[in-house]
């Protein structure tokens, strides 16, 4: 039989890539992180497979997937839009 390998999530603290890590996108406070520039996730070793990344699909929506975070999705979030 096959063995299953699970990889360990690691919970913890990441720059919000929706308004890299300033707090504001275009000027306001950033919906994504409320402001602070960082926002805690599930898995803060796994980037978003949906948008590679960089916290939006499409320029001015954060990324359905991962909320705008860039990495897994935010903690106690199912999906933050």
């Amino acid at each position: 039989m096959a063995e299953i390998k699970k990889t360990v999530k690691v919970p913890g603290e990441v720059k919000c890539m929706y308004c890299d890590g300033t707090g504001k996108h275009q000027n306001v406070k950033c919906v994504v992180c409320g402001g602070k520039g960082k926002v805690n996730v599930v898995d803060s070793t796994r980037k978003c497979q949906w948008c590679k990344g960089r916290g939006f699909s499409m320029p001015g929506i954060p990324c359905t997937n991962c909320g705008g975070t860039g990495a897994t999705r935010p903690v106690d979030k199912q999906r933050l839009f």
